[in-house]
């Protein structure tokens, strides 16, 4: 009988323990975290899509800027969602840091034809463009997602 009120005590307690012990739960293990690549110039960005084509993975491509709150805003509020992140884990990630307007930052965004920040581009899993389905400023995350439905990138 003591055995077995000791097991019961040792079961109860391995929640507080993993807390204790950084031990993630089972809900916080399966959680989704989603990782951007990062690319420079137009290089890193064909060498990437021909990636994504080869791998029949649809690419979304953020335009960022460390000075652009509705880019932070992507960021917070609609990339790392609850229902948006798992989405996006099916997708090829890239960012396109152009916070220092460096030479290969403006060819890029000239590239691209991108006026403004943010700036989202997508291709789907062929590796076909898909230029009627950017995003020019904030979109929260249902809308993202109805935005994603909307252009076939997400059933």
């Amino acid at each position: 009988m003591g055995i077995i009120a000791i097991l019961g005590l040792f079961a109860s307690a391995q929640p507080l323990l993993n807390h204790w012990l950084g031990n993630p739960s089972g809900a916080e293990a399966s959680k989704v975290t989603i990782s951007f690549v990062q690319i420079n110039n137009t290089t890193e960005l064909q060498a990437e899509l021909d990636k994504a084509k080869l791998a029949g993975k649809p690419v979304m491509l953020d335009f960022y800027a460390d000075w652009c709150v509705a880019c932070k805003e992507f960021e917070k509020y609609t990339f790392h969602a609850p229902n948006v992140e798992p989405v996006l884990s099916d997708f090829v990630l890239l960012q396109a840091d152009v916070t220092r307007n460096q030479p290969q930052d403006i060819e890029l965004l000239k590239s691209m034809d991108v006026l403004g920040l943010p700036t989202i581009e997508f291709w789907d899993a062929q590796g076909n463009p898909i230029p009627h389905a950017r995003l020019t400023g904030f979109v929260g995350a249902d809308d993202f997602l109805q935005h994603l439905t909307q252009y076939a990138l997400i059933q």
